[in-house]
């Protein structure tokens, strides 16, 4: 197995961030798919989208941050479980939970009512170092 440096992994985070350059996060309620190339189901519904900067965020060792995201309104009610990175194309670039503590995505709440305020409180992707 390889061993990966904290630059290489840098590097690595920081190309993948730029496709959420100008991009999306759409927060979802119902089952996370099995992976991002995995299309949403019936079940699982749009609860917002809120929208990246123009650079969506920055890279150092082995962790990429978020800069600023645009709050917005919740455009349905329900309790947020997953979220996709989705490009400024709509690509989706990756997916992952959501809560209101230790997740890479977390809000000040995941209970989001219909017209009411949706923020970001941190968003955070980590990739392990082998």
């Amino acid at each position: 197995m390889a061993t990966q440096s904290n630059t290489s992994a840098a590097t690595a985070l920081a190309a993948a961030g730029v496709q959420l350059n100008s991009g999306f996060i759409d927060i979802y309620a119902g089952t996370k798919p099995t992976n991002a190339n995995t299309n949403t189901t019936g079940t699982d519904f749009l609860l917002a989208e809120l929208a990246m900067s123009s650079v969506a965020g920055s890279a150092a060792s082995s962790t990429w941050t978020a800069g600023a995201i645009t709050a917005t309104t919740a455009v349905s009610s329900g309790i947020a479980t997953f979220y996709r990175a989705v490009s400024s194309s709509r690509v989706v670039q990756w997916d992952g939970t959501v809560s209101t503590a230790s997740a890479g995505m977390v809000f000040n709440t995941n209970n989001f009512a219909q017209g009411a305020s949706v923020a970001v409180t941190s968003y955070i992707l980590t990739i392990p170092l082998v």
